[in-house]
């Protein structure tokens, strides 16, 4: 089988601050809307993998700066979603999408087990193992990782029409140490509507936090930006201060 990926592509998955001395560990399922050369972006123009279905909107630019700020390892997915999605189990419905929120993805039509496979060796799993690797150094440190997971999502649901008020959301499942505090202090300004499991419930499944932190007992969140908030560098930067605001309180003022 032809590879996917070659010399010109970059690598699957990408880290800042790797060796930052935080107690935080950032992780950006759908970071990039990137598509390697060999599979000529899908079939799809490049104004549709601009939108929110090839990545998470803002992202970047929040999760570069809570990197910064927080001195905290970030470990980031270096591909669009629509190749597999980082943050769902392989084989299961959206892990490859043959039509994404309404718009077809020609590259994904038609694939066989075997080109599926490929996929997940190239892409997923060289991500996953990242996180693992970044979590094991952290752990060797002497400390559990804070892990928390940064998305974004489009203020109206695409299928109904009916808007998403939250300007951030929190999702959890049973594991409500960081969550629950976030939301509390969060909720104290009066100009936010903060969600709880909104837009998408942490109950609900979800590959990453529940295969790393969850699995590990280490404390996490999964933290949703509304996307028409954070699609600048500097309205991005603006709500990615007030969340770090936040869980810089938190941190400090909970033993997790």
């Amino acid at each position: 089988m032809t590879a996917i990926l070659t010399d010109r592509d970059a690598c699957a998955f990408g880290e800042r601050n790797p060796e930052g001395r935080g107690t935080i560990l950032f992780i950006s399922d759908h970071h990039r809307n990137r598509i390697p050369a060999s599979l000529n972006n899908l079939g799809l123009s490049e104004a549709e993998l601009a939108q929110h279905i090839g990545y998470d909107i803002g992202v970047a630019w929040i999760a570069e700066y809570l990197s910064d700020r927080f001195d905290a390892p970030l470990v980031h997915a270096n591909y669009s979603r629509l190749l597999i999605d980082c943050n769902r189990v392989p084989g299961t419905e959206g892990s490859i999408p043959e039509i994404a929120d309404g718009t077809p993805v020609p590259g994904n039509l038609g694939l066989s087990e075997a080109d599926r496979e490929h996929r997940r060796i190239a892409f997923f799993e060289p991500y996953h193992n990242a996180v693992r690797r970044r979590m094991k150094a952290m752990e060797a440190e002497g400390w559990a990782p804070i892990t928390v997971a940064l998305h974004s999502f489009t203020p109206m649901m695409q299928h109904n029409g009916i808007p998403r008020p939250w300007e951030i959301g929190f999702i959890w499942n049973q594991d409500g140490r960081l969550a629950l505090p976030l939301i509390e202090a969060l909720r104290t300004d009066p100009a936010l509507t903060i969600g709880d499991n909104e837009p998408y419930s942490g109950r609900d499944g979800g590959y990453s936090l529940n295969q790393h932190p969850e699995a590990a007992g280490h404390p996490h969140v999964g933290v949703e930006f509304r996307q028409d908030l954070v699609a600048t560098p500097e309205n991005a930067q603006k709500l990615a201060r007030v969340f770090g605001n936040a869980l810089e309180f938190v941190v400090s003022s909970l033993t997790l």
